[in-house]
């Protein structure tokens, strides 16, 4: 990204103006957000469900059992949580750059988006379109 420092006509300092279309790279990176958070979320839920079954080791497997179901399903719901409100901000951005005439960023973070989408989905897929008990 560019960056030059432009004097104040008043004498009162300086400020910084950036300029815009820093490029693809960046658009990428942005559309990246809501899948690193995914993977961030969804990487925190997993230790915390092993140190639950720890925690109630001594009561038995159904006490096991029911705390790592509360705590994989409050971690679905934070992941939801979170990768919705991270797409939302990128769709932000993006109709920002478009706006303001990026569209080499836009795209790019679109494109990334798409791909973030193909990646969440891809599981349900293949588990839908795969057998689960092949032929003998």
């Amino acid at each position: 990204m560019h960056t030059y420092t432009r004097n104040d006509a008043a004498g009162r300092g300086s400020t910084r103006v950036t300029k815009r279309g820093a490029g693809v790279g960046r658009g990428l990176l942005v559309g990246l957000i809501p899948l690193e958070l995914l993977a961030a979320v969804g990487g925190m839920t997993i230790p915390l469900t092993a140190l639950a079954r720890h925690l109630y080791e001594g009561a038995g497997f159904f006490a096991q059992q029911q705390a790592a179901v509360l705590v994989l399903s409050v971690g679905l719901l934070l992941s939801l949580a979170v990768f919705a409100m991270a797409i939302w901000r990128v769709l932000r951005r993006v109709a920002a750059w478009q706006q303001s005439g990026a569209m080499a960023q836009a795209n790019a973070a679109l494109w990334a988006l798409s791909a973030t989408a193909l990646l969440v989905v891809l599981p349900v897929v293949l588990a839908l379109f795969l057998p689960q008990h092949p032929a003998p």
